[in-house]
């Protein structure tokens, strides 16, 4: 007689109707949200990884499931923090008309919303880039890099007799460093000065940009 044997079952079962990659991504955005918080209240210096699963409410194994140290994890988080800000101060600009100086001005509005908007993500998107380690060229790459290309772009519709002269990559950095420190300040004001005022000292310096370019657009040859 030949004898069945039974189908090995492997780690893949479900339960709860969910697989194990389901659970496994479940677990990831409860410590991911949780992060956030834990990161926004305590800090980067201050959060340990058993403070994120309390807050997550899995035990401790969990976290390595996902992230290698709670420095791995505070990059995940700052980087889905990257990606969001982006998403809004690009709806912003693709929601207003072509013109560079109009879109400049949405832009950074939406953006200094973002930052207001929640007091952790301004600690963590802003604030505690430089306490993790992060240097200045990859908080650049990280949370800029897409409006540096955006720029780029809109330089060349707008000037486009320059060739590259100044160099954009030069330009759009300077742009967004100035951005970057001027939020930074009203953070640590506690958002004191209305919006309004520190789009207006922002924007002057693309009001500037604007004319100097233009100047060496009318001057190409």
């Amino acid at each position: 007689m030949v004898t069945i044997h039974a189908p090995l079952v492997t780690a893949r079962r479900r339960y709860g109707g969910a697989s194990a990659e389901e659970r496994a991504q479940a677990r990831y955005q409860r410590l991911m949200d949780a992060a956030f918080e834990v990161f926004g209240k305590h800090g980067y210096r201050q959060t340990t990884m058993r403070l994120i699963c309390a807050q997550a409410r899995l035990a401790d194994r969990y976290f390595a499931e996902h992230f290698a140290n709670t420095h791995d994890c505070y990059l995940a988080v700052h980087q889905r923090a990257c990606e969001e800000a982006a998403q809004a101060v690009e709806q912003a600009i693709h929601s207003l008309p072509g013109d560079l100086l109009l879109r400049a001005r949405g832009g950074l509005t939406a953006f200094f919303e973002h930052v207001r908007a929640n007091p952790h993500r301004a600690r963590i998107l802003i604030l505690d880039s430089s306490a993790s380690g992060l240097s200045a060229q990859n908080r650049v790459d990280q949370q800029y890099a897409f409006l540096i290309d955006l720029l780029k772009a809109r330089f060349r519709q707008r000037y486009p007799k320059m060739h590259n002269k100044p160099k954009l990559e030069y330009v759009a950095s300077g742009c967004i460093g100035m951005i970057n420190h001027t939020v930074m300040l009203w953070i640590e004001r506690q958002f004191s000065d209305p919006i309004e005022t520190v789009v207006d000292h922002s924007f002057y310096a693309w009001i500037g940009l604007d004319i100097w370019l233009s100047k060496l657009n009318s001057e190409a040859y």
